[in-house]
């Protein structure tokens, strides 16, 4: 095979992974203008990702093992057929039904095209070249992986959401062409007979009821019968598979495969990446955007280092591994990762964007790093069953992000629930402590509870429930009723004493001019002199009256500023408390993650045990 065909076969057959890891993450970021263009809730709107992650995690295995016996080649056709067509489709829907009955075929075919590409590509270039080949697939699926909230966001910032599918089909038209023309055709020699229609089912049905199980625990209650059923079910039919593969002549799943331990080993670290995954591209995204408040496209540049730093990690690990075998590389990587994870718990609203890029930096070495476990689960397997071990690995993978997004998204929803409960007492305590009208406190507390009773956290951390307090308590403060007098010790307090003396002279001013026309009035009727004393003396008193009630209007205003500035205060501690607790609710799911992994991480040591004893 010429090396013109080698670089063709290449592009083609990286084409086809990057887009189908790609459409796992990047429909992400658009899933907002999704459900506003269709005016749909969010919990239905989520289903357009939740539908193509099933899709991934149910039928890679089976595909594979498809793919093996049946011909890789065709079956790659296929899967380019459904991922392109269903992406135009996916384009063109008219309702989100629509959308996600197309996302799932799309599905299917990201599920056909992503764990083939590696024993095809291994086919192109020769089993001595597997490393640097594996090294290329896992680089091209973390790239993709970590890249779709940022391709994402870019895509939005200039186009509409459709072109989040669109632009899969003229990649996929090129993908299809060079594979069809360009690449021969490959098998597992060593599969005969029929396929294995019962463990099909039941590995369907397991992948399926799990999946579904960590996907929407959070939507219907861990604690649902549909849930629970859906959960159990699941793991009740991968132990049927178990039973039917030891016993049936021509297995779905060789289970002798999970004998050797550097696939097993591998596949969970595999696994472990894509728990990880989630705190960089979900949790940290949402805090950019739903608490800093930052556009879907900063939001994208800010966690693009991820990235571009697995471009560079990922084949550095790769010829880290081959001198010096899987063990350390691997350990290294989930180590790193748990240090990332943790360097992230310390960010704070007020944390520079330089820092999270750098934090971000440390998370792309550790991934690219970890991710060499899908060099070293093929690694010493017999030729024949790369593809079937592609499979097992990419489906870890897939399985580790939905329990990751399961486990650390319901952890952030709790940790936000108890921050809402806590800046609420807080604030309540806070308007309580500042001079305010009554009005303007019980405003406030009606304003506060109306704030957090929502279940929506997204709501508390945005700005609009704040400009929404802001405003009523800016017609409240306007009501003259009952104003207090300025806090003690202030200026405006200092400021409102003097004038409240002045206006007390200026009373008795008045009280004597007052008494002394009457005194001139009752004395000077016959005396033209007392007469026009007595005029003059009730324009002062009328002078006087008009300034008494004119600094009356000044001691008001001085207190209407007064709790102009109380309120301030208010508003102002209140978004202080709220950005340290909601911080805090981040910082305790980045830690939980971290601690995950770094409990995880000595599964790593088994990566390539083989490689050990040598």
């Amino acid at each position: 095979m010429s090396n013109f065909v080698k670089s063709l076969s290449f592009i083609g057959l990286t084409i086809a992974m990057f887009m189908g890891t790609l459409d796992s993450t990047i429909v992400n970021i658009a899933l907002p203008k999704i459900m506003t263009h269709f005016n749909a809730s969010l919990a239905n709107t989520s289903w357009v990702t939740t539908i193509y992650t099933l899709a991934l995690a149910v039928f890679m295995i089976t595909t594979s093992k498809i793919a093996d016996r049946y011909g890789r080649k065709k079956i790659m056709l296929l899967g380019l057929l459904l991922f392109g067509g269903f992406s135009a489709a996916c384009m063109m829907a008219n309702s989100l039904t629509e959308l996600i009955i197309f996302r799932f075929f799309q599905g299917i075919g990201g599920a056909i095209i992503t764990p083939i590409v590696l024993p095809m590509m291994v086919v192109v270039f020769g089993q001595e070249n597997m490393s640097k080949v594996a090294s290329v697939v896992g680089a091209i699926t973390a790239l993709a992986a970590a890249g779709g909230p940022p391709i994402g966001g870019i895509i939005l910032q200039n186009a509409s959401w459709r072109w989040i599918f669109g632009i899969n089909v003229p990649l996929t038209l090129i993908s299809f062409v060079i594979v069809m023309i360009w690449i021969k055709e490959s098998y597992d020699e060593s599969l005969a007979g029929k396929i294995d229609i019962l463990g099909t089912i039941f590995i369907t049905l397991g992948l399926a009821g799990i999946t579904f199980g960590l996907l929407e625990g959070r939507e219907y209650g861990w604690h649902s019968s549909l849930i629970l059923g859906s959960l159990f079910g699941g793991l009740a039919a991968i132990i049927l598979f178990v039973l039917i593969e030891k016993k049936v002549t021509n297995p779905l799943l060789e289970l002798d495969l999970f004998r050797e331990k550097t696939l097993s080993a591998s596949s969970f670290v595999y696994f472990l990446t894509g728990f990880a995954l989630v705190s960089p591209l979900l949790i940290l995204n949402y805090f950019l955007q739903n608490v800093l408040n930052y556009s879907a496209l900063s939001a994208a540049l800010i966690i693009i280092p991820v990235s571009l730093t697995i471009t560079v990690a990922m084949p550095l690990g790769t010829k880290l591994f081959n001198r010096v075998g899987a063990v350390p590389v691997t350990f290294l990587g989930l180590l790193i990762t748990a240090a990332s994870l943790l360097c992230l718990s310390f960010i704070k609203t007020t944390t520079p964007r330089a820092v999270m890029v750098v934090f971000l930096i440390i998370n792309g070495v550790g991934f690219g790093f970890s991710s060499v476990s899908l060099v070293a689960s093929v690694k010493h397997l017999p030729e024949n069953k790369n593809g079937i071990g592609s499979g097992i690995v990419n489906a870890a993978r897939q399985i580790g992000t939905c329990l990751g997004a399961a486990i650390l998204v319901t952890a952030l929803d709790a940790n936000i629930n108890g921050a809402k409960t806590q800046i609420h007492r807080r604030a309540d305590h806070i308007v309580n402590q500042q001079r305010l009208s009554p009005r303007v406190k019980t405003t406030a507390h009606k304003e506060l509870k109306k704030m957090f009773a929502s279940s929506n956290s997204a709501k508390l951390a945005g700005s609009k429930a704040q400009k929404q307090l802001r405003f009523a308590l800016t017609a409240a403060a306007k009501s003259q009723e009952q104003l207090p007098e300025p806090a003690k010790n202030s200026d405006l307090h200092r400021l409102y004493q003097a004038e409240s003396q002045i206006n007390h002279a200026h009373k008795l001013i008045e009280h004597g001019s007052l008494q002394l026309t009457k005194s001139l009035a009752a004395t000077g009727s016959g005396n033209p002199v007392l007469a026009q004393a007595a005029v003059l003396s009730q324009g002062l008193t009328q002078g006087n009256l008009k300034i008494v009630q004119g600094q009356a209007k000044l001691l008001t205003g001085i207190k209407l500023l007064a709790q102009k500035e109380a309120f301030k205060s208010v508003l102002n501690q209140v978004k202080q408390t709220k950005n340290d607790k909601i911080g805090q609710a981040f910082s305790q799911t980045y830690l939980l993650s971290a601690l995950i992994i770094l409990c995880l991480s000595p599964v790593a040591l088994w990566t390539d045990r083989k490689k050990d004893k040598q």
